[in-house]
């Protein structure tokens, strides 16, 4: 993964940029457009795939895990180049958006042209099943190892696991895991029920989450683990539930949370809402994305990956929340791999949840998620 990853920070940021995204007092960084979507090179379309997407009057229909906020931005320039091409999306959870696909599939339905989510195993068992049209983006020259899933998968974006924190109930919050748990240690009655994060457990994303956190952190991951477990955290299975639990007061801090839930937030709860990069156990989410075997519109599906990976659809999702990857426009996104990598103090503190075999394996998965139960409690 090194290699990977090394071809993808090209570029170093300030020391100040790093301040402000992992210091407490500075954490609500809202980034800035230095550089528009529409003002960097475009997709490299192919001609018969276009001309190809004007006989498809179904338009394009998307199950995905992001909201209508993370996909404005994107559409937004797709329509701008392609007028013609409908696009739908449905916000579905990290397994629904795959197991309504193969309902649908299966009873010769119409169903999602275009998937995108980030269940590792999910994927792995959409490929083995066939159901990925193998398509060689366009883009596939600009796009670094890191990006390239499998035949015809491809990432969407890169997307940084955040700390979140209540601001009027919490003044000093954690920087790291381990301050976190010392927080615990240090005051457990003030903590019981007051932290919140994924469900690992029936819901893909955090499963992800969870199975490379504690590969890569081994026993002092389980440690970790069992000491937020102490605290009787909750477990829910979306980030927009853990912002709104956090906000309300319900809980006071969330750890693992999705930054793609963070940033469309941050405008209208800046006043209470805080976040942080997590620099001793930065996880990030490979968001993967394919066009579907059953697509009813093949042509136009392959337009929108084509476009989501060029530079201009990069920036796009950028500015909807998600992390761009591309090397080429770290100078110029809203949010990219190399600024999560110089906030956290390099490579060496990322972990990539990525598609991989072994999540597959039910003897595997089954093991994990009796260990990760008992770890948390949530066993009884």
């Amino acid at each position: 993964m090194k290699s990977h990853f090394t071809r993808i920070v090209a570029h170093v940021f300030t020391v100040g940029l790093m301040a402000s995204l992992i210091s407490c007092g500075s954490t609500q960084v809202t980034p800035t457009v230095s550089q528009s979507a529409q003002s960097v090179s475009a997709s490299n379309a192919d001609p018969a795939l276009v001309e190809a997407s004007k006989k498809e009057a179904d338009g394009i229909l998307i199950y995905s895990i992001m909201s209508e906020k993370n996909w404005q931005p994107v559409i937004q320039g797709f329509n701008a180049k392609y007028p013609w091409i409908k696009v739908t999306t449905a916000d579905l959870g990290a397994y629904e958006v795959f197991e309504r696909y193969y309902t649908e599939a299966a009873g010769n339905a119409r169903t999602a042209d275009f998937i995108s989510t980030t269940a590792p195993d999910g994927w792995i068992n959409f490929i083995d099943k066939g159901e990925v049209q193998s398509y060689v983006s366009s883009e596939d020259a600009q796009i670094p190892e890191l990006g390239k899933i499998a035949q015809g998968v491809y990432a969407a974006s890169t997307d940084p696991m955040v700390f979140i924190w209540n601001k009027q109930l919490v003044a000093d919050p954690p920087q790291t895991m381990a301050e976190l748990i010392s927080m615990i240690e240090k005051d457990p009655s003030a903590m019981q029920d007051k932290l919140v994060s994924y469900d690992a457990d029936g819901e893909g994303f955090g499963y992800g989450l969870n199975w490379f956190y504690t590969k890569a952190k081994g026993a002092d991951g389980w440690k970790t683990l069992e000491a937020i477990g102490s605290s009787q955290p909750k477990i829910l299975t979306s980030g927009g539930k853990m912002i709104d639990s956090v906000l309300s007061g319900e809980s006071s801090i969330g750890y693992f949370v999705s930054n793609i839930t963070v940033q469309p937030r941050l405008e209208a709860a800046q006043q209470l809402l805080g976040y942080s990069f997590v620099p001793d156990a930065q996880v990030v989410a490979v968001r993967g994305m394919a066009v579907t075997k059953h697509a009813a519109s093949p042509n136009s599906a392959k337009l929108l990956l084509d476009y989501i990976l060029s530079a201009e659809g990069q920036m796009a999702f950028s500015q909807g929340g998600l992390t761009a990857y591309r090397p080429d426009i770290a100078a110029s996104a809203p949010l990219h791999l190399s600024q999560v990598s110089q906030a956290v103090g390099g490579e060496q503190n990322i972990i990539f949840s990525r598609p991989d075999k072994a999540l597959a394996d039910p003897q595997q998965r089954s093991q994990f998620l009796n260990q990760w139960k008992q770890a948390l409690g949530r066993n009884q």
